[in-house]
């Protein structure tokens, strides 16, 4: 089936009224444009829904902060919005990737081992460092990678703010989650620190 594109001008309209931060209009341009952004997001992403619903949320959350510099001389809102989201998308798709790669090349790193002692405490840190990244994996991927840049990276969160483009309360409110069902998700799984 088809995707049932709206008239052009009333897309502009509600374009236009999201540019001002009118919430309701960015409600009903969402529920105009979500339907094929998600489609090419779950496309992109090799049928991963919960990738596709995290994108398409991060997405329309650029849209909803870009909004303002919409130039109607220069594309109609569907495509410009697709434009926006694809570039988010491909960012999400090469961190997806890259994760993926870092992930490979740990696990394939030996650890020098003396004696038994050393033998043991190292297979129990191996064993820490897999748990801990699979339940990190379990995540949220904003959660994952809002993670990664406060604890990997060494950002502040102020810098975290300022680099994705959130709120700083936001950053903090999901961060401070993250640890929280990281906790949880650990201790479930029979981690003691």
């Amino acid at each position: 089936m088809e995707p049932v594109h709206p008239p052009p001008d009333q897309d502009l309209l509600l374009l236009t009224q999201v540019a001002g931060g009118d919430h309701a209009a960015f409600t009903s341009y969402y529920q105009r444009v979500s339907g094929p952004l998600y489609s090419m997001a779950l496309r992109m992403l090799n049928g991963n829904e919960q990738e596709a619903r995290d994108a398409l949320q991060e997405g329309m959350e650029e849209i909803w902060r870009k909004a303002p510099t919409f130039d109607p001389a220069r594309s109609s809102p569907f495509t410009w919005s697709v434009m926006i989201f694809r570039s988010r998308l491909v960012d999400r798709v090469r961190r997806l990737a890259s994760r993926g790669r870092v992930m490979e090349e740990v696990a394939k790193e030996p650890e020098p081992v003396a004696d038994e002692h050393h033998a043991l405490q190292a297979l129990t840190r191996r064993e820490d460092c897999t748990l801990v990244r699979r339940v990190l994996a379990a995540l949220k991927s904003e959660q994952q990678d809002l993670l990664n840049l406060a604890f990997f990276s060494g950002h502040t969160q102020q810098e975290i703010a300022e680099r994705t483009g959130r709120p700083l309360g936001t950053v903090k409110t999901t961060i401070r989650r993250a640890l929280m069902e990281l906790k949880d998700r650990l201790i479930r799984e029979g981690y003691e620190a």
